[in-house]
């Protein structure tokens, strides 16, 4: 039922977190899109596998990483694999540029045309609910202490299972 089959293992902060009990798996949740549309992740229930992963524009790594997931977007998405990236800018401050900055460089650039959605918190207080949701049912959370790592940097990924 959505649930998380991957993380990025980093030892980081570590944080308390609370997840909603209402919403007990990933397609429980909705984010904002880059274009402002609300978008529930119930959307993608239908694929048979997703990555979510957290995304910049001004950092040493977003060639690299941009030009992996467009290339798997590419090689994949026929057969139901989906991407969902979502901008952050919790990480030295490296995605300084709002969502249509952000669209036009990532399209022009790296021809990305897999789901990008709003800038959000990945970490701390004003962490995003999904981000929350995956770094709780993922090995970031350590069950016996209750507490959650944080995410470690740019582009850290979770593989859904819609299953």
């Amino acid at each position: 039922m959505g649930s998380v089959l991957l993380s990025c293992l980093q030892k980081q902060g570590l944080e308390k977190i609370k997840v909603s009990p209402d919403k007990d798996n990933f397609f429980a949740f909705e984010a904002i899109d880059n274009d402002g549309k609300m978008r529930k992740m119930s959307e993608f229930k239908e694929k048979k596998c997703i990555l979510v992963v957290n995304v910049v524009c001004k950092c040493v790594l977003t060639s690299d990483h941009f030009q992996q997931l467009v290339d798997i977007y590419k090689q994949y998405k026929s057969r139901g694999f989906e991407i969902l990236a979502f901008q952050t800018n919790d990480f030295m401050e490296q995605e300084p540029w709002d969502n249509k900055k952000i669209k036009e460089y990532e399209k022009t650039n790296f021809n990305v045309d897999f789901q990008l959605f709003d800038k959000i918190q990945v970490n701390g207080e004003n962490c995003h609910e999904i981000y929350k949701f995956l770094r709780f049912n993922s090995d970031l959370h350590d069950s016996k202490t209750g507490k959650t790592r944080q995410i470690p940097q740019n582009f850290a990924k979770f593989l859904i299972n819609p299953q």
